[in-house]
């Protein structure tokens, strides 16, 4: 378990040991500034000599995994559970204002009539939002940040039909490349072509066999599962695709949607480099680590260097988004006997808003999730500790924040 430590002009130090935080704190020469990840401030301004902290950043749309490497440890690593309901409230907003113009506007609808929908490089909301999570996320880490290492596409499009074998990673030379074995999987969905099989091994098949003058392209490959593979060679399968040119490059782009943005926000301040998900799945797998994607992004930010960092963590977060506050004043439909009913009944109870960080009868360290019709405030249920309390129970220990860090035991 580390603490982490800021200088006095707040710009972050190494962290330290427990032991030597709880020293500062009790001579009162730090004090704390965040709970989760708990971190301290120095009340001098320290020399500030760090290390190199290197970060890895595995880039997803649903889950984001990141780690912070330095002094051969990995000093922080998250899991960043991104929105999923961006798109879905937009629409709904649209609906709405759909519905009052039909009810009450005089004008009729207008359409790309707004430059900002109009001009050159814009991004979809929803993707916006995605990697604008990570950005915030980055910038906040509580570490000196030295290097970030971004993984880019699972594939490098540019050498699918050039798998000339190359460094220690392809020592032999009957080994299809992984780059190319990957974007084959990706063409064909993870399906087995011949019996539509999914979550099961696969397999890359060569349709005109290497000994009978086939290559290694794209369009000489065929996704099937290791029992049909068996079987292939007393079967008439055809291959069906469009080739590097034409689907695969579609999803290529559409993978691509955002990742400039994300790299030219975090390159403008730290130096950023960016692998390939085909390099970082063979590296992972050769160290035989669990797919997970914090290792991922262990294996992201070590792939340079090809450090061995043992995965293990006492600094592991898992991170989601909170809303400070919504539009919506009511639900979308009225209820029976009720009429419109206001969609956020209680927001503030004497003082706290939902959150808050407070300290619960002097010992439990607890987040408010909920604010109840009967004057409680509600938090996560965790056994042993309370699920609800009084206000006056409660002691404000710090104000919630629309990025909330949980740590994982």
């Amino acid at each position: 378990m580390k603490v982490f430590v800021r200088n006095q002009d707040g710009t972050p130090l190494m962290p330290c040991t427990p032991a030597k935080a709880r020293k500062l704190l009790r001579a009162g020469k730090a004090r704390v500034v965040a709970h989760t990840p708990f971190t301290i401030q120095l009340g001098w301004q320290c020399e500030g000599q760090v290390q190199a902290v290197v970060v890895g950043i595995d880039k997803g749309s649903s889950v984001t995994g990141i780690s912070c490497v330095g002094n051969g440890a990995v000093l922080l690593a998250a899991e960043i559970h991104h929105r999923r309901d961006v798109k879905d409230k937009l629409d709904t907003r649209r609906a709405h204002r759909r519905s009052r113009r039909l009810r009450k506007w005089y004008r009729p609808a207008r359409f790309l009539n707004r430059a900002s929908s109009k001009r050159s490089g814009r991004l979809p909301s929803s993707i916006k939002t995605n990697v604008e999570e990570v950005i915030r996320v980055v910038r906040q880490l509580p570490l000196p940040i030295s290097q970030i290492v971004a993984e880019d596409v699972q594939v490098d499009i540019a050498r699918l039909n050039d798998s000339t074998l190359r460094g220690s990673r392809y020592q032999d030379p009957n080994r299809l490349d992984e780059n190319l074995r990957i974007a084959c999987l990706m063409r064909d969905r993870y399906t087995c072509r011949h019996c539509g099989t999914r979550n099961c091994r696969l397999e890359a098949h060569h349709i005109v066999y290497r000994e009978h003058g086939g290559k290694d392209t794209l369009a000489n490959l065929l996704t099937l599962c290791e029992r049909c593979h068996e079987k292939v060679h007393a079967s008439t399968i055809t291959l069906k695709v469009t080739g590097v040119s034409g689907q695969f490059d579609q999803i290529a782009q559409r993978s691509m949607q955002g990742k400039t943005y994300l790299y030219t926000t975090l390159g403008a301040t730290v130096p950023l480099t960016t692998v390939f998900g085909y390099e970082t799945s063979a590296f992972r797998k050769r160290r035989g680590l669990a797919k997970t994607h914090t290792a991922d992004a262990l294996c992201v930010a070590t792939l340079g260097s090809g450090e061995i960092v043992t995965p293990d963590c006492p600094n592991t977060y898992r991170i989601a988004f909170r809303p400070r506050q919504t539009r919506r004043q009511f639900h979308d439909l009225p209820r029976k006997g009720l009429g419109r009913v206001r969609y956020q009944v209680h927001e503030e109870l004497a003082g706290f808003r939902k959150g808050d960080i407070v300290r619960v009868k002097g010992r439990w360290v607890k987040q408010i999730n909920s604010i109840y019709s009967n004057g409680l405030v509600a938090f996560k249920r965790v056994p042993g500790e309370p699920a609800t309390a009084r206000p006056r129970n409660c002691r404000l220990l710090e104000r919630g924040r629309t990025i909330v860090w949980e740590q994982v035991v």
